[in-house]
């Protein structure tokens, strides 16, 4: 009588197969990292596709890193393959702070760069959905607008049109408008004025099949329909270098803690549903000289006086600092005792990280586990206190987000059903996107792109191969249990027919 193989023996090898199989019916989990120097959470995958949204200055796009040092006015030179598409909304900033402030928007101007990227977008079948993302906060004089100004209908009306009309010339999927007191601590004469605006926006876009996505700061905004919305970009940075906000400026620290960034998401979830909430995050450092401050004392919380009067260091692109200067939210005017410096930058070889965990060039990397924040300082200069041997060290201070930091981000909204992640600029990423691609190794989404051809038909490829192969392992399991129960079958009739002849043998010599 012949052996037969446990079926049972076979699926386990099968699923063991399939499991330890990277891309097909894989168990989802992110492996840790090994870098021994900058220990990193082990954060869960969500079970649900979580949103990643990239702010992109377009309206900069004569900068030197979108393309080749020389450009033309058409911008031939500039290539949307530099943009990195792993995300799952692109909100193009298509217009100067200074266009939209001062004026209405410019329904029939020329916007060769972003033209472009749709073309690539949608030669190249990926699946982002772009927005016009509309700017209205920072150093600018935003009563000088007449749609937030006086807030007529009128007003509101002209300000609706402009914008429907260029969603519809350039075939965009929807609308993100900053709220322009979004720090509840600007000089807005109609603060009013923009809920109406938001829901009449609304409706004018729902009719033409598109979305409208809200910026916003820390506070709630008081009588907003969430029916307007489709989902709410809470920008949780900066809050605390913010002049008059909720802490001093001379204070020296991260510019958001997780506690912080916690209880504002808290308190923005008791209006809006959670899954229409993306947390906000910047990828650069804030940067502060500080003086004053005994080589062991620093530490996040130590309010110190700002010395920031030069930046300590420049980046390599000339087009840069400027764009990098910090402007207070609050009084909208420059403070030269903070500047901003992104991350493309302190990742590059003269820069003070050597590699996402490791400092150089003269700094020193921590990482506060209360607050769940990095930081870099290094001295910058000493003295020699009169009548002390004692010296007095000055400070160049970096508060900003890693790899490490924005894993803790990842896990607060995953753990709280928050929609997603939104970027505040993804241009302050590294050329190989560095902090993107950990978020996207954290959440799930329906695709992968890569960061230059972003090919959706690569993706699909890759999918119909995972399907026909667990295909074909299914068929052939199907195939090989039909032919152990065939086996089976004769052997047991290969079983009948022994003992049905040893009968008849027995029987006749009986």
């Amino acid at each position: 009588m012949k052996t037969h193989f446990p079926s049972y023996t076979l699926l386990t090898l099968i699923f063991l197969t399939l499991t330890a199989h990277n891309g097909v019916l894989m168990s989802p989990i992110h492996e840790k990292r090994t870098d021994s120097t900058c220990p990193q959470t082990l954060t869960p995958l969500s079970n649900d596709s979580k949103k990643i949204i990239g702010y992109f200055p377009g309206y900069l796009s004569d900068y030197t890193r979108y393309g080749s040092s020389y450009y033309d006015n058409n911008y031939n030179y500039v290539s949307p393959s530099s943009i990195h598409w792993n995300i799952t909304h692109l909100n193009w900033i298509a217009f100067g702070l200074d266009d939209v402030s001062n004026k209405n928007i410019p329904p029939t101007s020329k916007h060769v760069f972003l033209n472009r990227a749709i073309a690539y977008r949608n030669t190249n079948r990926i699946p982002v959905k772009i927005f016009l993302a509309i700017v209205l906060s920072g150093n600018i004089n935003i009563n000088s607008n007449p749609s937030f100004a006086n807030g007529t209908s009128d007003d509101r009306a002209g300000f609706i049109t402009n914008v429907i009309n260029f969603v519809r010339n350039y075939n965009l999927d929807g609308v993100d408008i900053e709220y322009p007191n979004r720090f509840n601590c600007g000089t807005w004469s109609n603060d009013k004025n923009f809920v109406p605006l938001i829901n009449e926006l609304s409706a004018a876009l729902k009719s033409i099949n598109k979305d409208l996505s809200i910026t916003v700061g820390p506070i709630p905004i008081a009588g907003l329909n969430p029916d307007s919305v489709n989902f709410v970009n809470v920008m949780t940075t900066q809050i605390n270098i913010i002049n008059s906000l909720t802490t001093p400026t001379n204070k020296t620290g991260p510019s958001i803690t997780l506690d912080q960034t916690a209880a504002i998401m808290n308190n923005w979830s008791k209006t809006i549903n959670p899954a229409k909430l993306n947390l906000g995050v910047d990828f650069y450092g804030v940067i502060e000289l500080t003086a004053l401050v005994d080589l062991g004392s620093l530490d996040n919380n130590k309010i110190i006086p700002r010395n920031l009067t030069t930046a300590p260091f420049a980046t390599s692109y000339s087009s840069d600092p400027s764009d990098y200067l910090f402007y207070d939210k609050c009084t909208f005017t420059l403070d030269k005792s903070i500047q901003l410096y992104p991350w493309y930058f302190m990742r590059q070889q003269t820069g003070p990280l050597i590699n996402t965990c490791t400092a150089g060039n003269g700094w020193t990397r921590k990482f506060d586990s209360e607050t769940s924040t990095t930081y870099l300082y290094k001295v910058s200069s000493d003295s020699q206190v009169i009548n002390s041997t004692t010296p007095v060290y000055e400070y160049n201070y970096i508060s900003y987000e890693d790899p490490q930091s924005i894993q803790y981000k990842l896990k607060l909204i995953t753990n709280n059903s928050y929609g997603g992640i939104a970027i505040s600029d993804l241009y302050d990423d590294s050329s190989d996107a560095e902090m993107l691609n950990v978020i996207m190794s954290v959440f799930p989404v329906s695709y992968r792109n890569t960061s230059n051809s972003s090919s959706l038909s690569g993706s699909s490829s890759i999918t119909i191969i995972t399907i026909i192969t667990i295909i074909a392992i299914i068929v052939a399991v199907i195939v090989f249990l039909c032919c152990c129960c065939a086996c089976y079958k004769c052997n047991q009739k290969e079983v009948w027919m022994e003992s049905t002849y040893s009968y008849i043998k027995n029987r006749r010599a009986s």
